[in-house]
């Protein structure tokens, strides 16, 4: 009965430990989660900063150039479209100058507009050829502008962060694997001497392996929920502080994180388990004193 405690004792150290462990490395990777999020988010928060112009003739009426914003509201690579008067051009120009551009110049030098943003699959130099060819198509518009330099920088910018991304993710995801592994390899090192008993009463490889493997899948789920539950502690102290510079109200990004973290939890315990399982069935009594 002593040892039986003992060993019972030692037993809930371990399932206790691996608990805890596995569930910082799941809390870790929720924050990464929550980082890479808004890291993907940063590109087509600078997309929006591209603009297209459709400066409209200087003699259309405000009646053709309405009919022009609604054809161009039609076009398949249209996002957002807003239209701007001459007067409201001037006034945006003179915020940004500091002085009155038609009192400076006795003349509004401004032509109408329409300001277009580009759907996301438009943003190429392809992409934004098409829409500048398909707008000077169209009638009453006289020049189609955008900011060529400021385009070309944040497409590559766009393409170097998706690259850091899918680096810093898989990276990520082989240290999660490895802590989580090392975890349950010390946890099962220390049953090596039951698993052997069992091995020698006649207990065939699935046997042995079955009550491991759904304590491990257990252990995953709870250390998932742990996570989770760490993880919206911090978002509720971030909250407040950080919504300007990060997107912590997200309903689809957090179920898809949490989905993530407890799947991760299971998947991760369960091949582990597996292997290390597997390993200890297959080595002789003299072998397990080495591990």
């Amino acid at each position: 009965m002593k040892v039986k405690k003992i060993v019972s004792s030692r037993l809930r150290t371990s399932y206790l430990s691996s608990v805890i462990s596995t569930s910082l490395v799941l809390f870790l990777l929720g924050v990464v989660g929550i980082l890479v999020f808004n890291l993907n988010r940063l590109p087509d928060t600078i997309r929006d900063q591209i603009t297209v112009w459709a400066n409209l003739e200087d003699t259309i009426s405000d009646r053709s150039a309405m009919r022009v914003l609604a054809i161009v509201e039609l076009k398949d690579f249209v996002d957002k479209v807003q239209y701007k008067s001459k007067e409201e051009a001037a006034k945006e120009m003179s915020g940004e100058l500091g002085n009155d551009v038609i009192k400076l110049l006795d003349e509004n030098p401004f032509s109408s507009r329409i300001e277009t943003k580009l759907k996301s699959e438009y943003f190429s130099t392809e992409g934004i050829e098409l829409a500048m060819r398909e707008l000077r198509s169209i009638e009453g518009i006289k020049d189609v502008l955008y900011h060529k330099s400021l385009f070309e920088q944040v497409a590559e910018n766009t393409k170097n962060v998706s690259i850091i991304i899918l680096i810093f993710v898989v990276l990520l995801l082989f240290i999660s694997v490895f802590l989580i592994n090392n975890t349950i390899r010390l946890a099962i090192y220390s049953k090596r001497f039951l698993i052997n008993t069992m091995k020698l009463v006649g207990a065939n490889t699935t046997f042995i392996r079955t009550p491991f493997l759904a304590a491990s899948v257990w252990q995953g789920l709870i250390s998932g929920f742990i996570a989770i539950i760490l993880l919206l502690g911090l978002v509720m102290l971030l909250r407040n502080d950080f919504s300007n510079i990060l997107e912590l109200t997200d309903a689809k990004m957090f179920g898809a994180l949490f989905a993530m973290m407890l799947v991760l939890g299971a998947l991760i315990n369960f091949v582990s388990t597996y292997i290390i399982v597997t390993k200890y069935t297959k080595i002789g009594a003299d072998d397990l004193w080495e591990g």
